[in-house]
């Protein structure tokens, strides 16, 4: 396999590093299923979702299989199935190229911007929105609660194309792939995660090319997440008329 310096440009090692300590739960610079359990925590707690909901259950497989692959290909290159970042960047180096769209990708790696859009969707209204997303970045990337809400309605702003558009699953799906496959910073995809603050330039969303293819405490829990997310929902509707 190439080395992965020969492909990815620099843009892309810091995306895809952020991708790597996005699923490195335990921060030991490796990941391993372990990690795994300590995402889907993190998940439900986010979510609110149910253990052995459909919803928790298909997001489970989905980030499973990943990491199986994920490891299998690690194993190929003699690293025992742990995935550093080194193997980590040679494995997408592999990958990318070719790629126009998420439609170009293995179905194991199709499914996770699916589960994603799912998880930020919590109105479940089948499109975000900036409320949602400030959410995310908050609960889940780790944002302050301020920089949330200001970088979500930049990045809405970007995927939305100026508001032209819902940001539905298709539209979500292109900017996924941006993420992934865009070498430079020029794209709606480095809000997908909203950590990467270069420029960038407008951009035109066009249509997706055609895809080849214990009750108590719960009810605590979602009591819980439902006032949290009326705080930021507020906070966002403030920041919005001022």
């Amino acid at each position: 396999m190439p080395k992965a310096q020969v492909f990815l440009t620099q843009f892309q090692k810091d995306k895809l590093e952020y991708y790597f300590n996005f699923f490195d739960a335990d921060g030991n610079k490796c990941l391993e299923m372990d990690d795994l359990d300590v995402i889907m925590k993190k998940i439900l707690e986010f979510t609110g979702w149910e253990k052995n909901s459909a919803k928790a259950k298909e997001c489970y497989e989905v980030h499973h299989v990943f990491f199986e692959v994920m490891r299998e290909k690690a194993t190929k290159e003699n690293t025992g199935g742990k995935i550093m970042l080194k193997e980590w960047f040679d494995i997408w180096n592999n990958l990318l190229p070719g790629c126009k769209g998420m439609g170009n990708f293995p179905i194991w790696l199709r499914r996770l911007p699916y589960i994603l859009f799912k998880m930020i969707d919590y109105k479940e209204d089948d499109e975000i929105d900036v409320e949602e997303m400030a959410h995310f970045y908050e609960k889940m990337v780790g944002l302050s609660p301020e920089e949330s809400i200001a970088r979500a309605f930049k990045g809405m702003e970007q995927m939305t194309d100026g508001g032209r558009y819902r940001l539905d699953y298709n539209g979500y799906e292109q900017i996924f792939a941006n993420f992934l496959i865009g070498r430079t910073p020029h794209g709606p995809g480095r809000y997908i995660f909203g950590c990467f603050e270069d420029k960038v330039v407008p951009f035109q969303l066009i249509q997706p090319a055609a895809d080849d293819n214990e009750e108590e405490d719960a009810k605590m829990k979602r009591q819980r997440q439902g006032r949290r997310r009326s705080s930021i929902d507020q906070r966002v509707k403030i920041q919005y008329r001022a």
